[in-house]
C-alpha cells in the first residue's frame, strides 16, 4: 500500500498544531496550579503531609510556620511585581522613543497584545 504525500502532510501538520495547541494549555494549567500552591497553605499542608507522613503534631507545627510567613511571602510577591512593572515601563518608553511615528504605532499595538495576554494569565 503506498501513501499519498497529498493525505500524509496535512495529517502531519494537523497532528502537530493539535500537539502544540495541547502542550500550551498544559503549560498553562501547570503555571496555575504551582502558582495556586504558593499562596494556598491548606492545599501546601496537603503536599508535604502527602510526601513527607506528616503526624498530627508535625501537621499542626509546620501549618503555623506556613501561615507566619505568608504575609511576607505576598508582601514580597507584590513588590516584585510593582518592580517588574516599573522596570518594564521604563524599558517601553526607551524603546519608543528609538521609533518612527509608524514604528511607534506598531509597537503599542505589540504592547497592547502582549498587556492583552498577561492580563489573561492573571
Amino acid at each position: 500500500m503506498r501513501l499519498d504525500w497529498r493525505q500524509v502532510v496535512p495529517a502531519l501538520l494537523l497532528g502537530c498544531l493539535i500537539g502544540i495547541w495541547g502542550g500550551a494549555w498544559l503549560h498553562r494549567t501547570g503555571l496555575r496550579h504551582i502558582r495556586a500552591d504558593a499562596t494556598d497553605t491548606q492545599r501546601l499542608l496537603n503536599k508535604f503531609d502527602s510526601e513527607l507522613k506528616l503526624d498530627a503534631g508535625q501537621q499542626d507545627a509546620v501549618k503555623t510556620v506556613l501561615e507566619s510567613y505568608r504575609t511576607q511571602m505576598k508582601a514580597l510577591h507584590e513588590d516584585h511585581s510593582q518592580r517588574f512593572g516599573d522596570i518594564r515601563a521604563s524599558m517601553r518608553n526607551d524603546i519608543a522613543k528609538l521609533l518612527n511615528p509608524e514604528q511607534l504605532k506598531r509597537f503599542q499595538d505589540i504592547q497592547s497584545r502582549w498587556d492583552a495576554h498577561h492580563k489573561d494569565w492573571k
